[in-house]
This record gives structure tokens, C-alpha cells and sequence, in this order.
């Protein structure tokens, strides 16, 4: 009876932990969506007493989950903290977490329905509620065991203050059990303000070596970056109440991925109608790239447009500038603005900006906007390929309405490649042509009949339908020897080719010892951009 009545406890704990996200979203819909207050642009305001209603929901659900709440914190926690240590020390352990008696808190709520057209999976909705987080915790502290060579020190991290914006997308599908709510994606929508202490514990008269700057950079780089920003929680809750619990996937930024377009368009015109002409030069700069163009301005506006590929926001400058040059004297300034991508990642705006010059009767227009790519979310493992973006949309993938945007390519692996003349297992590599134009050529895996290459690029295009990809997978051989060519196919891109996930496509060779066939295991993905 005793086992039974902890059993039942349990249950009814992890059915607590388990719905409360998916309820909380059905009464948050029902508040916004169906009160007097949603607005016509169909964005609901949660009202003060059921935002304080809501709020007493979430602190009784955080006491309730204590546990679950700290098994999470650790799992997740400990796994950043290691991937980030530096050299000096070899192992970071979570001891204790104490989260103090200040919970979560909601300062503010709006929703708003994405209807999805897609019919693979059944009828569909999705929720976007933004929720401003706020968390005020003085007697909060969590306890590290820090080693370093020769000792372990102790660190507490406390007295944590965030207040962040965050994002929770909600998929709700009628196939799936009550409340159909299928999955959950959350993420910060810009960086949180964060604030905590690190204090070293049981340290007299050691040379730390300033191992406290380096917990402490550590730490904030977890808590700021690799966890709430721009990283991103999925909540797969389609197995609720019937297969299963909830499968739960941290997916921070991933390096290999692009984040973003810049859009670029200076125009240059006149103020008053004239038919002198004016030599005039503008440039667009981000990092090492730079596009330039001398216009021969008259009457009629012209333009100049540069579309960039950014692999990070963060400590970015947008850099645009139009001068008329002179040989002898001073070139003369039309105007520059300076656009600061570290901000842009989430909220994505558009910056639009004119500078005159009555005197030579020239008026420039600089515009720039950024679009922030979806989330790929592909992760190779040995020769297993995750694909989690897949996984919490239920292979839901809408044609595409624009033909412009971002291709990502990525060569996973190859099978049943033969051996060379001598009997030896070849050293093969691949090349892959977008519309004849080489854009990724992999390192050669030297000595194997079953390569692991896990390669990838991304380019900028604006003629995704009708393009076409040639794969070529050679073996490699010394100077002054040619490559010896294994396999190769080609792919012509389609709204059906949006994306292609660990496919394995047969190569047509003239090997006439290929038993089975050999395959090259790739990935396509195609994000659409307006681009200018």
C-alpha cells in the first residue's frame, strides 16, 4: 500500500511537470485570444489578474518539480560548463542547488495564431506567446566543485537577477492526445539582463592563479550565452498521456550555421531635376567583405544592392558610405550609417536613412534590413544524423514561395566504395557543383571504403527552383598521378527539395567492381529570404 501510494505520488508529480506547459498554454490562448482585449492587429493582452493568476500557477508548479527542476539545472548545466572550461581546469561538478523561495515571475504576456496550411499531419495551429521572464532570487546559490591540477577548489555562484524576453511556440495538432499540444519551442528573444555573484569557498592564503575571473567568465558565458541566448529548448509533448513522457532537447547555436541575411540598398538620386552628371561612390562593408560601385548619377535614381551571409550577430558592424572622389582636394562626404548587427539577431528591423548635399543637389537613401534564418537543428553523431527541427514539426515542410534565400549543403558519409587497382582501400573525397560552380570540395578520409566526411557550406541564391547540384566523389592520388574518379550523380532542386535529411543517393560509376552500389549520404536544406 505504502509503494503504491508513492507510486501514485510520483505519477501524479511527473503528470504535474509533464502537462502544466501545454495547460498553461491552452488557458493563456483561451485569456488572450477570446477576451475584449484582443487588439485588431490579433494580438491579445493578458490582463493583471490572471497574469498574477497565472504567476500563482508557476509557483506552485516550481515547488511541486523542485526535483525535476534541479536534475535539469544539472544535467544541462554541468554539460555547457565542461564544454566551455579552459585549459587550467579540467572538470567543473554541480554539488548543490539551492534555488531560494523566489520563483519565476510574468511581467507582461502577448499571443498571437500562426495558422499552418500545411495537411500532412492533420489540421494544425501554432501559438506564439512572448513572455517578459523576470527572476529576483537573493538566496539563490548553487555550489561547484572546480578541479584544477594539484587541487579542487570550491565556487558558489550566487544572488541571481535575469529579466529576459522569451518566446514560447506551441504546435497544437489534432493528432496527437489532449490537450494537442504537440510540441513546444522556447528562446529568448533578445539578450536577458543578467547579474550574479562567484565567490571562492575554503580558499586561505593559495594562489588561486585567477581561477575565480575564470569561473566566473565561465559561467556567464553558459548562463548568458550557451543557454538562454540564442539557444533553444524543444518540448516534444506528443506522447503525453498515451506512448510516453516528454523528450526534452537543448539546441544551442550551432556553429555551423549561418544565422542570418543582411540586405543592403543604397540609392542615389537628385533633389531637384538636373542634367549634370556627378561621379558617385558608395560601399557597403561587413567584416572582410565589401562591395563597392562608382555611379554615373544624371537624372534618373540609381542603385546600388549587396546581400550579405553572416555566421554571427554578435560584434558585427554594417558598414555604408557615399563619397564623391577628387583628385587634388578633399573627397566630399555624402553621409554613412553604421549599423550595429548584435542587437538585430531577433528583432530583425529595418534601418532606413537619407543625407542630402543641396549644394551639389545629391540625395542618397541607405537601406538595411536583417532576416534571422531558421533554425537547421542537424547534428551528425558517428554515422547516425539527428535531425531535431524534423522531429518537433512532425516532417511538416511547406513548399516554398520565394525562389531567393539560403541553400546548406552537407556531405555526411559514403558506402561501398572499392578498392584501387592494388587492392588497397581508396582515399576519397567529394565535390560538390552548384549549377557548375564548385562550392565545396571535403578532405580526403585516407584508406577507407565507408568515409565519415560530415562537411557542410551554405551559399546565397536566387534561383533555388530549376538549379542543379552535381555530387563527385574521387579518389585521391599522388602528384603526378590524376585523381581517379569513383562515382558522381546529379540533383536537380524543386519545392520538393526543400529538404532532403541524410539521404543517400546512388552514384553512377564506370567501376564495374562495385557490389551493392555505392551511396553518398547528404543533407539539403533551403531557407527562403526576401532578399533586395
Amino acid at each position: 500500500k505504502q509503494w503504491y501510494q508513492r507510486r501514485v505520488r510520483g505519477d501524479i508529480r511527473h503528470l504535474l511537470a509533464t502537462m502544466l506547459p501545454a495547460i498553461l498554454l491552452l488557458l493563456t490562448a483561451s485569456t488572450t485570444l477570446g477576451c475584449d482585449l484582443t487588439t485588431n492587429t490579433g494580438i491579445g493582452i493578458m490582463s493583471y489578474a490572471s497574469m498574477e493568476w497565472l504567476n500563482s500557477i508557476i509557483s506552485s508548479w516550481y515547488y511541486v518539480n523542485d526535483d525535476q527542476v534541479h536534475e535539469l539545472v544539472k544535467t544541462i548545466l554541468e554539460r555547457e560548463l565542461n564544454n566551455l572550461t579552459p585549459d587550467i581546469i579540467e572538470k567543473i561538478s554541480l554539488e548543490e542547488c539551492t534555488f531560494g523561495t523566489d520563483t519565476p515571475q510574468i511581467k507582461g504576456i502577448k499571443t498571437r495564431v500562426v495558422e499552418m496550411p500545411c495537411l500532412k499531419a492533420g489540421k494544425q495551429q501554432k501559438i506564439v506567446i512572448d513572455v517578459v521572464l523576470s527572476i529576483d532570487a537573493p538566496d539563490f546559490e548553487f555550489k561547484l566543485a572546480v578541479k584544477v591540477p594539484v587541487l579542487t577548489l570550491k565556487a558558489a555562484v550566487q544572488k541571481l537577477s535575469f529579466v529576459g524576453n522569451l518566446r514560447i511556440t506551441a504546435l497544437f495538432s489534432d493528432q496527437v492526445p489532449f490537450p494537442g499540444v504537440q510540441n513546444l519551442c522556447i528562446t529568448f528573444t533578445d539578450r536577458p539582463e543578467l547579474g550574479f555573484n562567484v565567490e571562492l569557498l575554503d580558499v586561505i592564503d593559495i594562489d588561486t592563479f585567477g581561477v575565480d575571473k575564470l569561473i566566473t567568465d565561465v559561467i556567464e558565458d553558459v548562463l548568458s550565452k550557451q543557454l538562454v541566448y540564442p539557444g533553444r529548448l524543444y518540448v516534444d509533448l506528443s506522447k503525453v498521456g498515451s506512448r510516453g513522457g516528454v523528450d526534452v532537447v537543448m539546441m544551442p547555436r550551432m556553429s555551423n550555421q549561418h544565422p542570418g541575411v543582411v540586405t543592403t540598398r543604397v540609392t542615389v538620386g537628385r533633389i531637384n531635376q538636373t542634367t549634370e552628371k556627378t561621379e558617385i561612390e558608395v560601399s557597403a562593408e561587413l567584416g572582410s567583405e565589401e562591395e563597392k560601385k562608382c555611379i554615373e548619377l544624371m537624372s534618373d535614381e540609381q542603385a546600388m544592392t549587396r546581400n550579405f551571409l553572416i555566421k554571427d550577430f554578435d560584434a558585427q558592424d554594417l558598414l555604408v558610405k557615399a563619397w564623391e572622389s577628387r583628385l587634388i582636394w578633399k573627397d566630399i562626404q555624402y553621409g554613412s550609417v553604421k549599423v550595429d548587427l548584435a542587437d538585430m539577431e531577433f528583432t530583425l528591423p529595418s534601418v532606413t536613412e537619407t543625407f542630402t548635399n543641396e549644394e551639389k543637389n545629391v540625395k542618397v537613401t541607405v537601406e538595411v534590413r536583417a532576416y534571422l534564418l531558421p533554425l537547421i537543428a542537424l547534428v551528425q553523431k558517428g554515422v547516425e544524423v539527428e535531425d531535431y527541427q524534423s522531429k518537433f514539426n512532425a516532417g511538416c515542410v511547406d513548399p516554398p514561395d520565394l525562389n531567393t534565400g539560403v541553400l546548406y549543403v552537407h556531405i555526411h558519409r559514403a558506402t561501398g566504395i572499392p578498392t584501387t587497382d592494388d587492392r588497397s582501400k581508396a582515399d576519397p573525397f567529394v565535390t560538390v557543383y552548384y549549377n557548375k560552380k564548385e562550392i565545396l570540395k571535403t578532405k580526403e578520409v585516407s584508406n577507407s571504403d565507408s568515409p565519415i566526411f560530415n562537411e557542410w557550406t551554405e551559399l546565397l541564391t536566387d534561383s533555388f527552383i530549376g538549379s542543379e547540384l552535381i555530387f563527385k566523389l574521387d579518389d585521391n592520388d599522388v602528384w603526378p598521378n590524376t585523381d581517379d574518379p569513383i562515382g558522381a550523380t546529379s540533383l536537380k532542386l524543386s519545392k520538393e527539395e526543400v529538404r532532403r535529411v541524410n539521404s543517400g543517393l546512388k552514384l553512377e560509376t564506370q567501376r564495374k567492381d562495385v557490389k551493392g552500389g555505392i551511396l553518398l549520404y547528404i543533407s539539403i536544406v533551403f531557407r527562403p529570404v526576401p532578399l533586395v
